[in-house]
Order: structure tokens, then sequence, then C-alpha cells
């Protein structure tokens, strides 16, 4: 049996292959993310997985966010190995599973879930032009950034009454929860893209509207802005939450930006089953 995940630092999604190449399961857990989840929120995850996965395993492809770094590598092998002894483990970035969804076709990559990130594939190899420096500092565009901005319109109170409201009696916050979340808490980037599901919810607003044409904007300037050349003769994938559910906004600034040729898929993990 082969187990195959496609990790953000929310959620991860898992799938168990026969030999035939058949799904026979499909589960969904917490995130795993190596970069700001301790060995034992890795461990605590895994337990709950392996409650579900009876079969032996032989071979674990796990795509994650920070999956290149060679730190996170080491580890993630060897906490996999407490639970999967005789499998062959092979720890990637969630570019490497995203870059799956072009069929082997070249085109530029762009994931934009509750983190962001970006690439050129040529078919056979990724080039990527963006460092990784974490989310306060890169992922322009997406759930966390979004929940950010969000926050801040509230927190400086910008937001227009209306949307106050209704976002208050949403999510009951008060100055400690915030800080406690921010600063002490398990996951801060999870726990800004939480926000960005009150955005999306309510779209049509103007307030959003522009808030989301802005974060738009960056992401073909910063994000994309390295593949240029390569997005004049490529088709353009978006990757993720965040770009499935602004695909029509998406769509528009696809125009502006010349891309003839675009394709949205929210789940790449589900999305590679069908093929």
């Amino acid at each position: 049996m082969v187990l195959i995940a496609d990790s953000g630092s929310t959620k991860c999604d898992w799938q168990v292959y026969d030999k035939a190449g058949s799904t026979v399961i499909e589960k969904r857990t917490n995130g795993i993310n190596p970069i700001i989840h301790s060995d034992d929120d890795i461990e605590l995850v895994l337990k709950e997985l392996k409650t579900d996965v009876p079969y032996e395993i032989l071979k674990v492809e796990f795509y994650c966010a920070g999956g290149k770094n060679e730190e996170s590598q080491q580890r993630l092998t060897r906490i996999f190995h407490q639970f999967f002894k005789q499998a062959e483990v092979r720890i990637e970035d969630d570019l490497g599973m995203a870059v799956k969804c072009t069929k082997g076709v070249p085109g530029v990559v762009c994931i934009l879930g509750t983190g962001a990130n970006s690439c050129f594939f040529d078919g056979t190899n990724i080039h990527k032009r963006l460092p990784d420096l974490g989310y306060q500092i890169m992922d322009l565009g997406s759930g966390n950034y979004f929940g950010r901005e969000l926050l801040r319109s509230y927190a400086y109170g910008y937001m227009p009454p209306d949307l106050m409201g209704k976002f208050e009696n949403r999510y009951k916050l008060n100055d400690k929860v915030i800080l406690q979340e921010l600063y002490n808490g398990e996951n801060p980037s999870s726990y800004l893209a939480s926000f960005a599901r009150f955005m999306i919810e309510n779209h049509e607003h103007r307030f959003f509207q522009s808030m989301i044409a802005d974060g738009l904007e960056k992401v073909f300037d910063y994000v994309l802005g390295p593949y240029q050349f390569e997005i004049q003769r490529h088709p353009l994938y978006f990757i993720g939450s965040i770009a499935f559910h602004l695909q029509d906004f998406i769509k528009e600034k696809v125009k502006e930006h010349n891309c003839d040729e675009t394709h949205f898929i929210g789940k790449p993990i589900a999305y590679l089953s069908l093929l």
C-alpha cells in the first residue's frame, strides 16, 4: 500500500492506494507543517491517521510547506518511520504536489491556500525563484494574508459598520484572545487564515471586493512576478482553497495580464485521484 498526503498548515488530505492504483482510504486531519509544528503535534496527527489505516504501508509520499528543507525532511522521515516502520519515505514541498496537476505539461503554478507559493514547471524540473521566508513576510494573496488584512481593518476601525457588526457576532473576539493566538498560539498562520472565510462569504461587499482586488494584484506583481515570461507562453495553474473560491476575481486579473489558459484546482490530491 502507498500513502500519499497533501498538507497545508491548517489541514492535511491523505489517500491510501493499493497495488492496482485504486484509492482504498481517504482521510482529512489537521495539517502538518514542519516549520511550525512540534514533534508532539505531528505524532498526534499520525496517531489519529494510524487508527484508520490498518494496512502495511510500503511507501509514503508526503507533500507539505517547508518540505524541501533538509532538516525538515530528516525530522519528518524519522517521525514517519515510528508509525510506518517498513515504508520508504519521501518528503517534498507543496509545489511537488501542485506541479502534478499539470500532468507533465510545462506551466506556471501558483498556490494560494493558507500560505502562498509559486514556480515554473518545465515538464521535468521545478524552477522556484522566490525564497521561503515565512508567513510574516511572504504569502501575499493567501488565506493568512487576507485574514491579516481583515483583522487589521477591524482593529483600526475602518471596516464598514455593517460588516463590523457581522464580524463581531461571528467571532466574538477580544484583544487578549487575538494577542494570545498571534504570539503564543500553536499556529498563527492558520489562525489568521481562518478569517478569510468571512471575506469570501461576503465577497459581494464593495469593501471586500477592493481588498480582494488589491491582494490579487500583489499576487500577479510579486508572487508571479518572476515568471512573467513563462506566463505569456504556458498555462497558469492556481492551486488551493483561496484560489478556488476567488477564481472569478482571478479570471478578471488573468485577462489584464494576457494569460490565455488558466486552471483552478482546490484540492490537488482529489484532482489527481480522478486522472
